[in-house]
C-alpha cells in the first residue's frame, strides 16, 4: 500500500516535498552531520597517520557492502541465516579519551561521502542538541532521503512524515521503525544493492545517561539484518553500559571490533602528527619569531621524548602543539617549559597532568582562575538535564545560554566586566573561549581537575563550589539585576542540593526566607486552585528534602503536621468552611505526593478535584489569588509578597484533613453497594466519565489515611460500620496499628481481632483450592444467616445488598463482621 502511494507520487512533487522540508527544519540547528558548520574545523586524521586502522575499517565497509547486498538480493528473508554467516553489520570502534576516535570517524565519513556513506551523526557532550538521542533518528532518516539518491526511498520517508507529522516528536524507537525500517520495506529489495549502506555514529559515550546510550543501541540493533541493508560504525569510549551491550551473546556474532591501541602503530602516528605540527608552527603561524631558529626544530630526540610521554594518547600531542603554538607565545620557550617537566608516575595520563599543571601555573592569578573554572563547572550542573526536575522547570526554568556564561560568572563572583576573558587568556590550549562562552576542550582536563591526587592545588571540589554559590544565591535573590536575580532563584535549590554541608551554609539555611522564593516560583499558578495547591505541596516537599540532606529537619517535620494559610487581603476573612475544605484538599495533595494518582489509575488519571467529587466532598473555595500558603510564618517576609501587610495565619492541620478524608473514604466504600463487588482492576481501568474514582481511591488508600488520622471514636465507629464492605482494601495491618493506639478503655478488641484475621486472610486468597472452597461454603451459610437476622432486626441500610453477587473477599469480611456485631 505504501509502495503504491509512492509510485503514484510525481517525482517533481517529491523533490518539492513540504514533509522533507519539515524534517529538515526540525534538525537544521542540530549540526550533527560530519560536514556541519557547528563542528568546524572537525578533527581529522593526518594524511600519514592511522593508515592501518582506516584500512581495516574500510575493508569492513567494502566487504559487507558486497556480501550484504548480494545475500539480500539473492535470498531475501529466507536467506538471512546464510547471509549472517558472512556479514557483520555493526563495527564498534573504541578507545580511551583522546585516542583519536572522532578523527577516524570524520576521516572515514569524508572518504565515503560519495560512495558508501548513508548517514552520519556526531554526538557532543557539551551541545544540548547533540548530547541526547532526540534528533538521532531524524538526522539518519533525512540523510537517507537525500544522500542515498533513491527516489523511492526518499518518497517513502516523505510519505511517513506527511501521513504522521507527530512522528517527529515520538520516541526514537518509534521513529526508527517508521522513518527508517518501514521506508526500506516499502521499496524493492533488489534496489538495496545499489544504495549507500554505512551509518557512522561517533561519540555515543557523549550521549548523556546510560539509559539513553542503551536505547540508541537497542534501536539500531533492531534494524540490522533483514529489515534494512544498513551497516553501523559506532565509535565510543568503552563505557560500562556500552561495553556490556556489545558483550551480550546475541550481539557478538554480528559485531566486529577495533580497539585503538598501539597495535595500530599509534606511537608512529603521533610522531608524524607532532613533526608536521611543529613544522607548521615554524613555517606558518610563527614564521616571524622562528626565522633565526636552527632547523630541524625540534630535534628528532625531542619528538621521540614527546611520543613516549604521550602514552598513546593523541590528546597529549594535540595539547602540546596548541600550548607551544598559541598565538602570543614564544614557541621555543613554551617547548622548553614542556620538556622541563618531570616525568613523574608512569601512568598513561601522568605527563598530561604535568602539562595541565604547567598551563595553569603560567597564569599570574591562579586562585582566580580556579575560582572561575569551578564556578563555570557548577553552573553547568544547573544546566544539566539531571537537575531540571529538581529546579522546578515547570515554574519558569531559567536556562543559561552559552553566550551568557561569562557574564553570569562575573556577576556571581563580583568581578569587573572582562575579568574572566583576561584571566583565562593563557588557557586556550585547554579551553575554547568565544562569544561569552567557555568550553572545555578535553574531558581529560576535567578528569585532572576533579581528582585531588592528580591536580593538587588546582583541585576543584565541586561540592564546595556549590556551597559557595548557594550562599551567593541566597544573598542576591532581590538583586537589581534581572538576569542575576532570575539565575539565583532558579538555581539556588540545585546548588544547595549539591553543596557540601558546612557550618556557614547550614547556619544561613536555617535563617533564610524560602517562603518568599517559593511564592515567586508559584506566581503564575496563583489564579487556579487545581494548579496552585498541588504544586505548592510539591515545591514545599522538594525544599524539605533538600534541606534535610543538610540535617535541617524543621521543614520536613513541619510539613508532616500542616501548613499555614493567610488571606492576601486584610479584609478577607477565611471562613471555617473554607479552612475545613482546605484541610481535606491539602491532605489529599499530601497523600498524592507520596502515592501519585497515576500510580493508582494508570489508564486514565483523574484530577484531585475529580477524586474529591467522586468521594462526595463538596468543596467551596475562594480564588487562590485571595490566599497565601506558607510553611513557617516566622520567616515570612512582607516584601514582594502577596500576603496582606498584617496577615492572620490559620494553621491547616493535615491530621484533621486525613481524618476527614478517611471518613469520606469509609462512607464511599459503604454507601456504594452497586459497585462494591467490582474488582479493583475494573475500578482502576474505568474511563474519564467514571464515577468509580472515589471508590477505587478509597479502597486503595483508606488504610493509610486511617493510620495518620487522630484517635477519634466517631471515626472508629465509622470503620466498624464499614467492615462488611472492605472489598480488597489494601494494607489492613495499618488499620490494626491505628486501632491498637487507642487508650485501653477505648479499644475495640473484637474489631481488632477481625481486622487481624482479615489481614492474614488477604494473603491466602490468591489460590482457591478445595479446602478454601469448603471454607467459603461454610462462610456463605453463616453469612446468609447473618443477613437474614440483620433484615429481621431492621439493621440493613439497603435491602438490595442481599441480592448482589458476593466476592470471596466480601464473604470473609462479612464472616468476620458477623462475629463483631453479634
Amino acid at each position: 500500500m505504501l509502495l503504491d502511494a509512492i509510485k503514484s507520487t510525481p517525482l517533481l512533487k517529491i523533490q518539492k516535498s513540504a514533509s522533507l522540508k519539515l524534517l529538515y527544519q526540525t534538525i537544521a540547528h542540530v549540526g550533527a552531520f560530519h560536514d556541519s558548520e557547528t563542528r568546524y574545523p572537525p578533527p581529522k586524521c593526518h594524511p600519514e597517520t592511522r593508515t592501518a586502522v582506516l584500512s581495516d575499517i574500510s575493508s569492513w565497509i567494502l566487504r559487507d557492502a558486497r556480501v550484504g547486498a548480494r545475500f539480500h538480493w539473492l535470498y531475501g528473508p529466507a536467506g538471512a541465516g546464510r547471509g549472517a554467516e558472512a556479514e557483520t553489520p555493526v563495527h564498534w570502534l573504541y578507545g580511551p579519551a583522546g585516542a583519536g576516535k572522532s578523527a577516524i570517524a570524520q576521516t572515514l565519513a569524508e572518504r565515503e561521502q560519495r560512495n558508501h556513506l548513508a548517514a552520519s551523526f556526531f554526538f557532543s557532550r557539551s551541545d544540548p542538541s547533540r548530547n541526547n538521542p532526540r534528533f538521532l533518528i531524524m538526522v539518519i532518516s533525512y540523510c537517507l532521503a537525500i544522500w542515498c539518491r533513491n527516489t523511492q526511498l526518499r518518497a517513502a520517508i516523505d510519505f511517513a512524515v506527511k501521513t504522521r507529522p507527530a512522528i517527529l516528536g515520538s520516541a526514537i524507537e518509534k521513529q526508527f521503525q517508521e522513518l527508517v525500517v518501514e521506508p526500506f520495506e516499502a521499496i524493492p529489495q533488489e534496489s538495496w544493492e545499489t544504495l549507500p549502506r554505512v551509518v557512522i555514529i561517533d561519540g555515543l559515550d557523549e550521549c548523556l545517561g546510560s539509559d539513553s546510550q542503551r536505547r540508541v543501541l537497542t534501536a539500531l540493533f533492531g534494524g540490522v539484518g533483514n529489515q534494512t541493508p544498513l551497516r553501523f560504525l559506532i565509535a565510543s569510549r568503552p563505557e560500562p553500559v556500552i561495553r556490556d551491550f556489545f558483550g551480550q551473546l546475541p550481539h557478538r556474532g554480528i559485531t566486529t571490533r577495533t580497539e585503538l591501541s598501539d597495535n595500530y602503530s599509534t606511537s608512529r602516528d603521533i610522531e608524524v602528527y607532532l613533526r608536521d605540527g611543529f613544522k607548521a608552527i615554524v613555517e606558518k603561524s610563527h614564521s616571524d619569531v622562528m626565522a633565526h631558529i636552527a632547523l630541524p626544530w625540534p630535534p628528532i630526540g625531542v619528538i621521540d621524548d614527546l611520543v613516549q610521554r604521550a602514552s598513546g594518547q593523541f590528546i597529549y600531542a594535540s595539547t602540546v602543539l596548541k600550548y607551544v603554538g598559541e598565538e602570543y607565545s614564544l614557541p621555543v620557550e613554551r617547548l622548553e617549559l614542556v620538556l622541563g617537566l618531570p616525568l613523574g608516575d608512569p601512568d598513561a595520563f601522568s605527563e598530561l597532568d604535568v602539562l595541565y599543571r604547567q598551563i595553569l601555573s603560567s597564569n599570574r592569578n591562579k586562585t582566580r582562575v580556579i575560582q572561575i573554572l569551578g564556578t563555570i563547572l557548577v553552573i553547568e550542573d544547573t544546566r544539566s538535564l539531571r537537575w531540571v526536575e529538581l529546579e522546578l522547570f515547570k515554574f519558569g526554568y531559567h536556562h543559561v545560554d552559552d553566550w551568557e556564561v561569562i557574564d553570569i560568572v562575573e556577576q556571581l563572583l563580583s568581578l569587573p566586566t572582562g575579568a574572566v576573558t583576561v584571566s583565562l587568556r593563557g588557557m586556550h590550549s585547554v579551553l575554547q573561549i568565544d562569544s561569552g562562552s567557555v568550553e572545555f576542550r578535553h574531558k581529560s582536563f576535567l578528569d585532572f581537575l576533579f581528582d585531588a591526587r592528580r591536580s593538587g592545588e588546582y583541585f576543584i571540589d565541586k561540592a564546595l563550589f556549590h556551597e559557595q554559590l548557594a550562599r551567593v544565591c541566597m544573598k542576591i535573590t532581590n538583586d537589581s539585576s534581572h538576569s542575576l536575580r532570575s539565575y539565583a532563584k532558579h538555581s539556588c535549590l540545585t546548588h544547595i542540593h549539591l553543596a557540601k554541608s558546612t557550618t556557614d551554609l547550614v547556619t544561613e539555611l536555617r535563617c533564610f526566607n524560602f517562603c518568599g522564593m517559593i511564592e515567586w516560583y508559584l506566581r503564575d499558578r496563583s489564579h487556579d486552585m487545581s494548579f496552585y495547591v498541588p504544586e505548592s505541596i510539591s515545591v514545599f516537599q522538594k525544599y524539605a528534602t533538600v534541606l534535610e540532606s543538610h540535617q535541617i529537619k524543621t521543614w520536613s517535620d513541619s510539613l508532616q503536621l500542616g501548613i499555614y494559610v493567610a488571606g492576601t487581603d486584610g479584609k478577607l476573612e477565611l471562613s471555617r468552611k473554607i479552612l475545613s475544605d482546605l484541610e481535606v484538599l491539602l491532605a489529599l495533595e499530601m497523600d498524592c505526593y507520596y502515592t501519585p494518582l497515576n500510580a493508582l489509575f494508570p489508564h486514565y488519571t483523574p484530577s484531585n478535584i475529580d477524586v474529591l467529587v467522586s468521594l462526595g466532598c463538596t468543596i467551596s473555595y475562594p480564588s487562590m489569588k485571595e490566599i497565601f500558603l506558607c510553611l513557617n510564618p516566622s520567616l515570612h517576609s512582607h516584601s514582594h509578597s502577596r500576603a496582606s501587610r498584617n496577615p492572620v495565619w490559620h494553621f491547616i492541620d493535615f491530621e484533621r484533613g486525613y481524618e476527614k478524608l478517611a471518613n469520606h473514604c469509609l462512607r464511599t466504600i459503604r454507601l456504594n453497594p452497586c459497585i462494591k463487588d467490582l474488582t479493583r482492576r475494573q475500578c482502576l481501568t474505568m474511563g474519564p466519565s467514571s464515577s468509580l474514582w472515589g471508590y477505587a481511591y478509597a479502597q486503595s488508600r483508606m488504610s493509610e489515611l486511617l493510620y495518620y488520622s487522630p484517635l477519634d471514636l466517631e471515626l472508629q465507629h465509622e470503620l466498624k460500620k464499614t467492615m462488611p464492605y472492605l472489598n480488597g482494601t489494601k494494607e489492613l495491618h495499618k488499620v490494626l496499628l491505628w486501632l491498637q493506639s487507642f487508650p485501653d478503655d477505648q479499644r475495640d478488641i473484637p474489631m481488632e481481632v477481625a481486622i487481624r484475621r482479615c489481614s492474614e486472610q488477604s494473603y491466602e486468597l490468591g489460590d482457591v483450592n478445595d479446602s478454601t472452597r469448603l471454607s467459603i461454603s461454610t462462610t456463605t451459610r453463616r453469612l446468609s444467616f447473618y443477613l437474614q437476622r440483620q433484615m429481621t432486626q431492621g439493621c440493613m441500610d439497603d435491602i438490595d445488598d442481599i441480592t448482589k453477587p458476593i466476592t470471596v473477599h466480601n464473604l470473609v469480611m462479612h464472616d468476620l463482621s458477623m462475629q463483631l456485631i453479634s
